[in-house]
Formats: C-alpha cells, sequence, structure tokens
C-alpha cells in the first residue's frame, strides 16, 4: 500500500526533464578500475556507476560517454535515454513513490531504469518514450 503523502507530492509536480541526453553503458568487470578513473573526470551533474559481481554500469550525458567510449571498445549500449528527476528530498519513510510512477510508466508504456539517489529518485527513458511518460505522470498527478 502507498504511503498517504504520495499524491499530494506528486500533486505538487516535482519532476523536470534534464536537458542532456544520456547514455547506459555496460562495461566488463576486467574494465572496473578504467571505469572508476574515467568516471572520476567527467563534470556531468547527473551520473552514476553502479558496479556490481558481473558487470560496471554507467549512466552519463551522451558527451561524456563519448569523451571516453573509446577506452572501452567492447561496451554495450543503450541510448538516446532521458532523465526525469524528482526534484525534491523525499521523506526516508516514504512508501511506494516509486512504484506509483513506475506503475504509471509502465500502464504508458515506457521502459524505465530506476536510479535512486540519497533523497532523490530518478527515472531513466528511452528518449521515444518521453512524451508518453510524462503525459503518464500528469495524469498520476491529477
Amino acid at each position: 500500500m502507498s504511503d498517504p503523502r504520495v499524491p499530494e507530492i506528486l500533486r505538487r509536480r516535482p519532476w523536470r526533464v534534464r536537458p542532456e541526453r544520456f547514455v547506459l553503458a555496460g562495461l566488463p568487470l576486467a574494465a572496473r578500475a578504467q571505469a572508476l578513473a574515467a568516471f572520476g573526470q567527467i563534470a556531468a551533474p547527473f551520473a552514476q556507476l553502479i558496479v556490481e559481481p558481473d558487470l560496471v554500469t554507467l549512466a552519463l550525458p551522451e558527451r561524456d560517454w563519448a569523451a571516453m567510449r573509446a577506452a572501452f571498445p567492447g561496451a554495450r549500449e543503450l541510448a538516446p535515454l532521458r532523465v526525469i528527476s524528482f526534484e525534491l528530498d523525499l521523506p526516508d519513510d516514504l512508501i511506494g513513490f516509486l512504484a506509483a510512477v513506475s506503475r504509471a510508466l509502465a500502464g504508458a508504456g515506457a521502459p524505465i531504469l530506476a536510479i535512486c539517489g540519497y533523497a532523490r529518485d530518478h527515472v531513466v527513458v528511452r528518449e521515444a518514450h518521453l512524451a508518453a511518460a510524462l503525459a503518464a505522470l500528469e495524469a498520476l498527478a491529477g
């Protein structure tokens, strides 16, 4: 069950689409040190690096990926992507916010990648699904 604060938060329409186009890059685990070093050199206002047991994943602006792509010739890429950021500090005890967003975007046929920071959530959508995702959020907000 969702937290009763979720509808009120959504009615504030706290989202914005980041202006950059993004890339999701999958790298072999052997590229971990190289990816960490390259990631440390980017100045993007929004990016994420995830290290999993068998894969390193980068979510970053296209321009930053273009600058480092040659160093990772075996990378898998998904692009162009857009990031919808929920620009408010969500309460740390909030339940169901991302579930409500995910359900609405799924209903609109927009696959997502959820990225969560310490206090804010973001969803990554394919650029082709951006209009449908935004329309779904508007409908969800009421």
